[in-house]
């Protein structure tokens, strides 16, 4: 009896010694290229604080758990976990571990080596590699045991991430490493290449017959290529550490916005507005959701949304398809390619949602199953949108057979409408050639009054220009230069109001004139420009009577009623005889300011009231001085005045003239 029970305990003990022994991994040349997670044994750090040498001595206390699976689901979570790697390469040439997949965020390893050395290697999504890590769409370490005399090896594996942590970890040698990369990528170049296809294709669609379903179908597949191919298999190293980084960061951004198209898509595609109104109310809800998921992502909260997402997802693809069903019930035929291609989603999700909650488990295929699975409905989908597109091409073509018989019908009635606007066209070539006339008189208007600019100014300038050639030479004293100059001061002020009415002329030619009104004082402004014409007014001894209320104050726009202004008292002093007056008239009353000015002259039949009148632009007439303008003046002055609101009159008598207008009075 007691040797049975002794017997008894030798095997339990034996059995509890397997159970927690760590199974030592040999390298050699024919080693398969598999996953190890069985090997390992695994220790959660939920802080996240410990150190090697504490993790070290938690293994001696038997505080690490063996792994019972070949690929290790570790669950959502931010804890880190260390991981025990025990193996003796007895291979040809360098031995590598492999974690194969893209998206584990920071990853620490180190290999205890002989002579006490210690080898700590670095990389992750967020982490920059070091020396000795190739960072592809998985990372490949560099492991440095010796193959000359093999003794065991022992590897800590430091992992940390926040999102869900599956852990595919492979130990190869040079040999295996090569052999089973080239079909992997050739694989994965098959699918890429599919979704860049189809989404050029779509958006080019888009382009041609500006449709919006094609156009969100593009979103939809553009962001999903983006987080399938970019974050789930890891290709964003391609464009550079800073890209991947952010990739990683964010990668339900990408995911929520194609969520969010996939949605609006089934909305016009299912044409669920006619067909099945009560089942937006819930596509709404989901819209909401993946708009949160859309604001959370974006603000940084990757760990908390990841678990929530999945299940999300797989209650977005199970609503859609099972509307897909609905609508396709409801009579509408294209739903019958929905329904199959999205049978390639959802399958898929439902099978990734349960092998994460651990019902079926993790294998190399299970990574490729969602890509695979989203390439071939993006592919049905693509048939659908295209037998779409044969359906628009079949009803164009209706509507232009259709709108050929309404155009014979529209060609037959507007003949019969023909003559009636024959004799319309001849009317408006009556007023056309009133309009060439019009054109023709602005045109020798604007001929003559450059041969006046020409001649005007040139002679001016030519003098001043000799003055100052005399002046170099040394040929003239200073009281001669003096003299000249005061000469030359009329021709100056004439060149200088000439330019003035010029510009705004040209001004109100090319853009018209813009008014801008503001309050201003009008008396203030009249006392300046006396000021500015007392040497033209002292010149020909003439007098102004300046007769004004108190509180002129008007709304109007100050610089052009300072060039109205200037122009009626450049006029008057240009036309009143030498020693007479020019009176200026100042009135208000409840609502307006009226400005007068009067000025003597020689005989005033020489105005033409009635060309004025009718807008043209005077003849140029020389002053009682000899002084010449360009006729420009008061034809400015009367386009102003009417844009300020007023009208100027023109009052003739044998020996005056007056010229009066009005202005609204800033109350």
């Amino acid at each position: 009896m007691l040797m049975r029970y002794s017997l008894f305990l030798l095997i339990c003990l034996a059995s509890i010694c397997k159970l927690y022994s760590q199974p030592l991994l040999h390298l050699d040349d024919g080693f398969p290229y598999q996953n190890i997670g069985k090997s390992i044994s695994y220790l959660e750090d939920k802080a996240g604080k410990l150190t090697l040498n504490e993790a070290r001595a938690m293994h001696q206390a038997g505080k690490f758990r063996p792994s019972d699976k070949e690929i290790l689901n570790l669950g959502n979570t931010t804890s880190a976990f260390w991981l025990k790697i025990d193996y003796i390469n007895k291979s040809k040439g360098k031995a590598f571990l492999v974690i194969d997949v893209p998206n584990i965020e920071h990853i620490d390893l180190y290999e205890e080596l002989q002579g006490g050395k210690l080898l700590h290697l670095q990389a992750g999504s967020l982490s920059a590699a070091t020396k000795g890590v190739v960072v592809s769409n998985n990372f490949v370490f560099n492991l440095l045991a010796s193959t000359i005399d093999p003794k065991p090896q022992s590897i800590y594996l430091r992992v940390k991430t926040n999102n869900v942590l599956l852990l595919p970890i492979k130990l190869a040698s040079s040999e295996s490493l090569i052999e089973n990369g080239t079909g992997k990528v050739r694989f994965e170049a098959m699918y890429i290449g599919a979704i860049i296809i189809l989404f050029f294709f779509n958006l080019f669609l888009y382009l041609s017959f500006k449709d919006h379903i094609y156009f969100i179908y593009s979103i939809y597949v553009g962001m999903l290529f983006i987080y399938l191919v970019f974050f789930i298999r890891g290709y964003g190293y391609v464009f550079g550490q800073d890209f991947r980084s952010f990739i990683n960061l964010y990668p339900h951004v990408f995911l929520s916005i194609s969520c969010l198209a996939s949605a609006y898509f089934s909305i016009s595609f299912l044409e669920l507005k006619k067909r099945l109104p009560k089942a937006l109310f819930v596509y709404n809800i989901l819209i909401v959701c993946w708009l949160l998921i859309l604001v959370m992502s974006a603000l940084g909260y990757k760990n908390m949304i990841s678990a929530l997402v999945n299940y999300l997802l797989m209650l977005s693809g199970l609503f859609l398809w099972a509307v897909a069903f609905w609508s396709y019930l409801k009579g509408h035929k294209p739903a019958l390619y929905y329904i199959m291609a999205w049978a390639f989603v959802c399958v898929p999700i439902l099978f990734i949602t349960l092998s994460l909650s651990n019902v079926f488990a993790y294998g190399d295929y299970t990574f490729y199953v969602v890509p695979v699975g989203t390439t071939i409905e993006l592919l049905l989908l693509s048939f659908a949108l295209g037998d779409r597109f044969n359906t628009i091409r079949k009803y164009n073509m209706l509507l232009v057979t259709t709108q050929k018989e309404r155009l014979e019908k529209l060609v037959h009635g507007r003949t019969l409408k023909l003559h009636d606007s024959v004799k319309m066209l001849k009317e408006k070539t009556l007023k056309l050639n009133e309009t060439i006339e019009t054109l023709e008189e602005t045109n020798a208007i604007k001929n003559k009054l450059f041969s006046i600019i020409a001649h005007d100014l040139r002679s001016p300038f030519n003098s001043l220009l000799s003055i100052f050639s005399l002046k170099d030479m040394d040929l003239l004293t200073f009281e001669d230069l003096k003299m000249l100059l005061n000469e030359s001061r009329r021709s100056i002020d004439t060149i200088h109001n000439t330019l003035n009415n010029l510009l705004y002329w040209a001004k109100s030619q090319m853009d018209g004139a813009m008014v801008f009104p503001t309050r201003f004082d009008l008396l203030t402004l009249v006392n300046d420009l006396i000021l500015v014409y007392q040497p033209l007014i002292e010149r020909k001894s003439i007098n102004i009577l300046l007769k004004a209320d108190s509180d002129l104050m008007v709304h109007a726009d100050e610089n052009q009623v300072q060039l109205i202004m200037r122009n009626l008292i450049d006029n008057a002093i240009k036309f009143t005889p030498f020693g007479q007056c020019i009176t200026i008239n100042l009135k208000k009353d409840e609502s307006n300011v009226h400005i007068c000015v009067i000025n003597e002259v020689a005989g005033s039949d020489r105005l033409n009231v009635t060309s004025f009148n009718a807008g043209k632009i005077q003849t140029p007439a020389y002053g009682t001085a000899n002084e010449k303008g360009v006729g420009l003046g008061l034809h400015l002055c009367r386009e102003y005045i009417i844009q300020n609101g007023g009208e100027l009159k023109i009052g003739l008598h044998p020996d005056k003239v007056s010229l009066c207008f009005n202005l609204s009075s800033a109350q």
